[in-house]
Formats: C-alpha cells, sequence, structure tokens
C-alpha cells in the first residue's frame, strides 16, 4: 500500500508537461543558449504575442530569435492563477552573457505570462516584464 502511494505521488509531481507552467517552461528552456525558428516559437505562443512575432520582419526576428550569447542560470516558476482555460503564471527567469570576448554580466526578469488553453495545449498569450536586475562588473553601455 506505501509502495501504491508513492507511486502516485511520484506520477503526480512528474506529470506537469500539460499544465501552464510546463509551457513557460518549455518556451524558455528552447529559446536560451541557442537560435531557434520562427515556426519552433510560433507553435508555442496564440493571441497578442503570436501576432507580435507574426508581424516581425526577418532581421527584426532574427534579432529577437538569437541567443546564443546567453546561457540560463535560474528558472523559478513564483505563482499561478487560474480561470477555466486561461491562466496568469508569475515566474523568474535569470540568465548570464556568455562571451569570450568581454566580462559577463547576469540579469534577473520577474515576469507575467498569460497562458491559455487551446486545442488541449497550454500556449503563451502574453508575457509582461515585472522587475529587471542586471549585476555587471563594467558599465552598461546603453547608447551606441
Amino acid at each position: 500500500m506505501k509502495a501504491l502511494f508513492v507511486l502516485v505521488l511520484l506520477a503526480g509531481c512528474f506529470s506537469t508537461s500539460d499544465s501552464p507552467e510546463a509551457a513557460i517552461i518549455d518556451f524558455v528552456n528552447a529559446r536560451l543558449d541557442k537560435v531557434v525558428s520562427r515556426s519552433d516559437v510560433l507553435e508555442r505562443t496564440t493571441g497578442k504575442m503570436k501576432l507580435s512575432l507574426e508581424s516581425m520582419t526577418d532581421e527584426e526576428f532574427a534579432t529577437y530569435a538569437n541567443l546564443k550569447d546567453f546561457k540560463k542560470e535560474s528558472l523559478k516558476i513564483i505563482s499561478k492563477s487560474c480561470q477555466d482555460k486561461k491562466c496568469y503564471v508569475t515566474y523568474s527567469v535569470g540568465y548570464k552573457q556568455v562571451k569570450a570576448s568581454k566580462t559577463g554580466w547576469m540579469s534577473e526578469i520577474k515576469k507575467i505570462a498569460e497562458v491559455l488553453r487551446v486545442e488541449g495545449k497550454w500556449l503563451i498569450s502574453d508575457v509582461t516584464n515585472i522587475k529587471t536586475y542586471h549585476e555587471t562588473g563594467e558599465p552598461i553601455e546603453v547608447t551606441p
């Protein structure tokens, strides 16, 4: 009986592949540390975010999609609020710049994502940055 309880408990812990949180984790992991295709990003999005990505020029999308110089340091789901087929997930993602020619910097951004259930899948509809923290050993250049 105890073995069955442990098995059910473990299944509950690891069966998060079909959840709003899993959609966020999948999206962040798919993007950071590499260059992704437009179709790869579009299949994970819907609504406002999908329209924004579709309207980007090829050059704008190339800039958006190229995160090969950044490495994920942390990803934390902070909270979730759901109503039927719509959830708001608050999360933070930390990443650092990985360039051999410069001293790197680390950023942590807290975000709120609107995640919608569309045709049996959780898709990201909108993402809003709440707070951004940058740490670096050198001044950050904001103008060229």
